[in-house]
């Protein structure tokens, strides 16, 4: 295995070149090893998978790395991710694991460890690297098959009865992901009218586009249903493991992370008022104002799942939330990133407020935003060096209030700007924001002026989109 592969929050990287299957019994007893030693009263491990073509033998090796050891498995078979969580609060078992690359292309897999990132992460490479591992137990694991899918997909219809036989209006693409084995159901169980529903069949090389709803060129499909189909008024994509969901306009507009969770907020709000809602770096200025008016806690966290929970437990928040569409409802859940409730929170808000999706983005204030830039470095040890260089040259200027905790997201007079590295990819991450394009393009020259002694200066000029 590479090393890159232990990443901030999961283990993940392309199967074959970097993530070797020949290898994953040996993934699977560090990962048993770490959890044991560090947690000596743990018993079972949930373990569940996506729909990926490698998933299946991926996920055979480490099951029987935990056997070996001695742990039970639970075993939930091909679910989406946020069974798996599901599962940790049903079964209260506090341990788990899922195979899946997320949404990333068909050539990635990976491991996504329940309560693991950060050190956690890099301590179980140091367990791989060393091969310490735990040495076989005298008595086997016991091994068995729990169907939490159906029970997950009950609890879901019995939280959202009232949605029963409802017109929803809206195309629902399923990417081929986990998501295709509930949303399909879950639509028929409700009785749900109206839902027009792409690509629910299960297909682990994703043959229609790649499974992640953030980047339009992956919704195009939705794009035409809503042009050719005026009973349609909105839709959404789900990512690959189904952690996350993204809306689309009836004009084709994909909905940020940041405006949605305002949609959330202000719902959740109503019922508990005064309470936090964490949002990631790389949000709106607006959301803050918005909170603010609504007398809200605003938190901003460090982007990823990870650092959005363990905020949202610091600030005992009710709601979080991420540009890149996870979101996380303390409210009347269990807090964790779930598309598929997120999709019916949603059903729910259209629904009892008569609004159109188009309607209830208006509250969010305006502003001039970019999107989310992606810049490719070398390597992951580069992508660092880089962003310690930005850091330095913002830090240094006296008309910058800087912040600090992912990356460096650095206002000025006149709007702000983000760069951070990836925690996935060997990527950089920008995003721009400003009253006016004018104060916009200064913003953009700003970060362009920091990042040309490691780029291309036309290329990079193109890629920020800067004129």
């Amino acid at each position: 295995m590479k090393k890159n592969i232990f990443r901030e929050y999961d283990i993940r990287g392309i199967v074959g070149s970097e993530l070797i299957l020949d290898e994953a019994y040996k993934l699977g007893c560090a990962i048993v090893s770490y959890l044991k030693v560090t947690n000596p009263a743990m018993k079972s491990i949930i373990v569940g998978r996506d729909g990926r073509s490698h998933s299946a033998p991926l996920t055979q090796d480490i099951i029987k790395a935990i056997l070996d050891a001695g742990i039970d498995v639970i075993d939930i078979g091909l679910s989406p991710t946020p069974a798996m969580y599901f599962a940790i609060y049903r079964l209260q078992n506090p341990y788990g694991i899922t195979i899946t690359a997320s949404h990333n292309p068909k050539e990635y897999n990976g491991v996504k460890i329940w309560g693991a990132w950060g050190e956690h992460i890099q301590e179980i490479c140091r367990y791989y690297e060393s091969k310490k591992f735990l040495p076989k137990a005298a008595v086997q694991g016991m091994h068995t098959h729990v169907n939490i899918v159906d029970d997950y997909m009950g609890y879901l219809e019995s939280s959202f009865n009232h949605l029963r036989g409802k017109a929803i209006n809206a195309v629902v693409d399923c990417g081929n992901g986990s998501a295709g084995i509930v949303f399909p159901q879950l639509v028929k169980a409700l009785e749900l009218k109206n839902v027009s529903i792409l690509f629910g069949e299960v297909d682990g090389d994703f043959p229609n586009h790649e499974a992640d709803p953030t980047v339009l060129e992956n919704m195009t499909f939705v794009q035409d249903a809503l042009h050719k189909d005026m009973s349609l008024t909105y839709g959404l994509g789900f990512d690959g493991d189904c952690d996350r969901m993204n809306p689309m306009t009836k004009a084709g507009m994909l909905v940020p992370g940041d405006q949605l969770l305002s949609i959330f907020a202000q719902q959740a709000l109503q019922t508990h008022p005064g309470r936090a809602v964490v949002f990631d770096i790389k949000s709106s200025g607006g959301l803050v104002e918005l909170l603010h008016d609504w007398h809200a806690q605003p938190v901003m966290s460090p982007s990823g799942h990870t650092y959005i929970k363990q905020n949202m437990k610091k600030s005992n928040a009710i709601l979080g939330g991420e540009l890149s569409c996870h979101f996380f409802f303390a409210d009347r859940y269990f807090g964790y990133d779930d598309g598929i409730y997120a999709a019916l929170r949603l059903f729910e808000i259209i629904t009892t407020t008569g609004k159109s999706l188009e309607e209830l983005l208006e509250i969010f204030p305006h502003k001039i935003s970019s999107k989310e830039f992606r810049i490719v470095c070398k390597s992951d040890d580069e992508k660092k060096i880089i962003i310690d260089h930005v850091k330095q040259v913002f830090t240094a200027r006296t008309d910058i209030e800087s912040i600090t905790i992912d990356g460096i997201r650095a206002t000025m007079p006149y709007g702000w700007g983000l760069a951070r590295a990836s925690n996935t990819q060997p990527v950089i991450c920008l995003r721009f924001e400003a009253a006016s394009q004018e104060q916009l393009d200064l913003i953009k020259t700003d970060f362009y002026n920091a990042l040309t002694p490691y780029f291309d200066a036309a290329s990079l000029k193109e890629r920020i989109e800067l004129n």
